[in-house]
């Protein structure tokens, strides 16, 4: 998407509509934060999202939904379902079914299962894939891993801070890095990127979850609020806090996203529920980014980190 008015306005109401979710979103509350009337708001965001405002609202709070019923099973489908924004239990049940092809009792027993995309079983082909798969026999306390040593998750914090935002929206598999080199080369050039700036990477999406086409994953560069106006960005806030973080011992790239969600799942599925705490929101990566001459530019995961609170 082209930089510019547009696409700053848009990144105001995706935001808005992420920390929202529960609320009461119109076409009217979500026209106003953008800054433009209703009708030309509706048309810039389905034309730069490919969806309008409503069904985004509403496929964005689905997936919330089959998230909450994977993970979290401390919650009945009837209070998931108010959690996420619905007010009638039934016009939930109707609309995840319709979605997903399960009924929320069904997703949550396995059905979630067969909605796994295809594209990331196919991207497995790695150094990480190969050396752990011999890890898979273990089954000792934490040892019952095959991607990660969960014994090395370190609870850190991260500070607040502001960032310059860019957005992708489509396959976690390819497009991500040129988002990145993008962001990168705008910073670079305004002196912006210093060897402390953090590149803050947030996949907005679960995998087994969004269509492959409508993932979204953020490109945050850390940036002093002060620089990013003066660069007439749109300066997006970044909520640090306490985080569970992994760093892994080899950068994996972009396209082994594949990999990515089996640690993510190792993160939610073996960690979590024998840490003593709850995760908050969407997931961060800690991206490495290396830019050279001309054409020669690379950027990896070096960590990822689950916001979390003791339960």
């Amino acid at each position: 998407m082209n930089n510019g008015i547009s696409e700053k306005q848009v990144i105001k109401v995706l935001e808005y509509i992420e920390s929202h979710l529960t609320e009461e979103l119109n076409l009217e509350t979500l026209a106003a934060v953008s800054d433009y009337s209703p009708y030309h708001f509706q048309r810039l965001f389905k034309k730069t999202i490919g969806e309008t405002p409503a069904g985004y609202v509403k496929r964005l709070r689905l997936e919330s939904a089959a998230h909450m019923l994977i993970y979290e099973a401390r919650f009945t489908i009837t209070e998931t379902a108010f959690l996420c924004g619905f007010s009638s239990l039934s016009y939930f049940t109707y609309s995840f079914t319709e979605n997903f092809g399960f009924s929320p009792k069904a997703w949550r027993e396995g059905g979630y299962l067969e909605h796994f995309p295809r594209e990331y079983l196919d991207s497995k082909n790695s150094k990480l894939l190969r050396n752990n798969t011999k890890a898979a026999h273990l089954e000792k306390g934490y040892t019952d891993f095959k991607w990660l040593d969960l014994n090395k998750v370190k609870i850190v914090h991260i500070h607040d801070c502001h960032t310059i935002n860019r957005y992708h929206i489509g396959s976690y598999v390819s497009g991500i890095p040129s988002v990145w080199e993008g962001l990168c080369t705008w910073s670079k050039s305004r002196g912006l990127i210093t060897e402390a700036t953090a590149m803050i990477g947030v996949p907005r999406s679960n995998p087994y979850i969004t269509p492959p086409d409508k993932n979204r994953y953020d490109c945050r560069v850390e940036v002093p609020i002060s620089e990013i106006e003066k660069h007439g960005e749109e300066a997006v806030f970044f909520k640090g806090g306490n985080y569970a973080l992994y760093e892994f011992d080899d950068p994996v790239s972009y396209e082994d996203r594949g990999i990515m969600i089996e640690c993510y799942s190792e993160l939610y599925s073996y960690w979590l529920p024998k840490s003593g705490y709850k995760y908050l929101s969407n997931p961060i990566e800690f991206v490495e980014v290396q830019k050279g001459e001309v054409l020669d530019f690379s950027c990896r995961i070096r960590a990822i980190g689950l916001a979390i609170e003791p339960k």
